[in-house]
């Protein structure tokens, strides 16, 4: 088992991606970032699925690779 994050776009309709994270943190905390770097998200959450387990626990994917790159700069 584990988990993905998920960000609600458009108001209806929840979306993913491929990375399937090994504990609830580590999903809510990639919904949070997804949430602050995708337009027209109006909220996050991190889901159990039953899938294996893809990335390491969010903070140690960041001290591998850093934060994700930010979409846009103001």
């Amino acid at each position: 088992m584990g988990f993905k994050a998920e960000v609600l776009v458009g108001g209806s309709e929840w979306s993913q991606n491929a990375v399937v994270w090994p504990d609830r943190e580590s999903a809510e905390k990639a919904a949070l970032d997804l949430y602050g770097r995708w337009t027209l998200t109006t909220g996050h959450r991190a889901v159990e699925v039953a899938e294996e387990p893809n990335r390491p626990t969010w903070d140690e994917h960041v001290a591998l690779h850093g934060l994700p790159p930010r979409s846009v700069r103001v």
